[in-house]
């Protein structure tokens, strides 16, 4: 088949998946397996402020044969937490490497802040709170494990949200040296899941100034957005010439039915 048939193909999609190299429960090869199961021509691994786990999710998604792109998910801080999400990053460069660290460093500092203040509620969970990747979500698995709390959403309503006890803010990226790093090494920038910041008017603003520094695209395709907001995400993303991605932000423990067809353009610029 030509380069030039796939490109008029349709391609089924999802470029928001997370492994146990983050806060997924699945491992890189597991979560290639599940979707190539799913029917997905294309895939991406978009683990939070890590790559540990690209290579493995590469390898393997050759020997069952479908398309993958490398990605992370950028946290960072502005007017509230905005995820920006990097696709085809060269993440084998040294100097990547190193300031990727910087930012896991911020990451470690946290997690080790709120494992000392389950402690000190009497709560001593059996986790590496120093693990690269570690997440609030890989604690609130764990909490629910051991029978501190029922269910994930009562570990994150008792100990992990923002105002809980156990709760502790963490140094972060903005997001525009969130975009800059991206492009710095190569890649294509991505606004994860707009819906969850509740920005309004600011989502324009924040999309118009990242654009000046090079961002890409938006996720347009989310589980949670329905026709109305994807008809509103759309208008923005022509007015700053974003190109749409999109997701189902699996994590392995839940039941993702979500598929998207990867517009054209995007597929060029992501060399699938």
């Amino acid at each position: 088949m030509t380069k030039s048939r796939l490109r008029t193909e349709r391609m089924k999609a999802d470029l928001h998946i997370h492994t146990n190299k983050s806060d997924g429960s699945l491992s890189p090869r597991e979560v290639v397996r599940w979707a190539k199961n799913k029917g997905f021509d294309v895939m991406a691994i978009t683990d939070h402020d890590t790559v540990a786990g690209l290579d493995e999710g590469r390898d393997e998604a050759q020997k069952v044969g479908i398309k993958f792109v490398g990605g992370i998910e950028l946290s960072t801080f502005s007017i509230c937490e905005i995820h920006i999400l990097g696709y085809n990053i060269d993440y084998k460069n040294p100097d990547f490497l190193q300031e990727l660290q910087k930012v896991q460093d911020m990451r470690k500092d946290r997690n080790i802040r709120i494992g000392q203040k389950l402690k000190d509620l009497g709560i001593d969970v059996d986790i590496d709170f120093a693990a690269n990747g570690l997440g609030r979500m890989n604690m609130a698995r764990q909490l629910v494990k051991e029978g501190y709390c029922r269910d994930i959403n009562d570990a994150f309503d008792r100990y992990l949200k923002p105002g809980a006890k156990a709760y502790c803010e963490a140094k972060r990226l903005t997001p525009v040296e969130a975009v800059k790093l991206i492009k710095k090494y190569g890649g294509f920038a991505s606004v994860a899941h707009p819906k969850k910041y509740l920005l309004d008017k600011r989502l324009d603003m924040l999309l118009g100034g990242l654009k000046q520094f090079g961002l890409d695209g938006m996720e347009l395709n989310y589980p949670s957005h329905n026709e109305q907001d994807k008809k509103n995400f759309a208008a923005l993303m022509e007015k700053h010439r974003l190109l749409p991605t999109g997701g189902s932000d699996f994590h392995g423990d839940e039941d993702k039915n979500f598929v998207y067809d990867l517009d054209q353009r995007t597929a060029r610029r992501l060399h699938v």
